[in-house]
């Protein structure tokens, strides 16, 4: 059934499948569509619909544009309405302890910011709170972008190579499914591991809030 769901994704049209990649790619770090939908998943799934590596180029190009406007929107909507993000309704859904988590990332090293793309959630807030603290524009994308562009090539390029080895050989169904998710946690884990033995956080005066 998996095997023909793929054939079936594969067979849409690059039309339909860049928008909508575009699209919830956006959302995911602007207004937090990524911590309902993760965009690790998402990604995944577009890269299985890729035929050829044409179609995976397309789809790589379609993914770092939706991550600038994404990061781009998130971090406007953080110095455009700071703290009350994190303490609306959906602030209070997302938790305390992930907000802190945000604040330590950019409080680190600015490779810090780019690994976490690679932590479901984290990075959709990221953004925000980039903004929320006023870290400048020009400081935050650089690096943003930089860790977008790795994230999502890696996991176009291994749903692509997931659906095309499923795809010709519907046998290698489940240990391809395995290595996969297998895959994922391993790059998530090591993300979380650089992340935590990077260097001390900074003081968090380093960028100062928004008048």
């Amino acid at each position: 059934m998996l095997n023909d769901l793929l054939d079936a994704l594969a067979g849409q049209d690059l039309g339909v499948v860049l928008p909508l990649l575009l699209v919830f790619l956006t959302l995911d770090a602007s207004v937090g569509v990524g911590l309902v939908v993760p965009g690790d998943g998402l990604l995944l799934v577009a890269g299985a619909t890729a035929d050829s590596a044409g179609e995976a180029l397309a789809l790589i190009g379609a993914g770092l544009l939706a991550c600038f406007a994404g990061a781009s929107g998130g971090h406007w909507l953080g110095r455009r309405y700071g703290t009350r993000l994190r303490h609306g309704r959906l602030g209070r859904r997302v938790g305390e302890r992930r907000w802190e988590r945000a604040h330590e990332v950019l409080e680190r090293s600015r490779w810090a910011l780019a690994l976490a793309y690679f932590l479901p959630v984290l990075h959709a807030l990221t953004p925000a709170v980039a903004g929320t603290v006023g870290m400048p524009y020009r400081r935050f994308m650089p690096w943003a972008m930089l860790g977008g562009a790795a994230w999502v090539s890696t996991y176009v390029t291994l749903g692509a190579l997931a659906g095309k080895v499923v795809r010709q050989h519907a046998e290698w169904l489940l240990p391809v499914l395995a290595a996969a998710v297998i895959a994922v946690f391993g790059i998530t884990a090591a993300a979380r591991r650089a992340l935590s033995g990077g260097r001390a956080p900074r003081k968090r005066s380093a960028w100062r809030p928004p008048r």
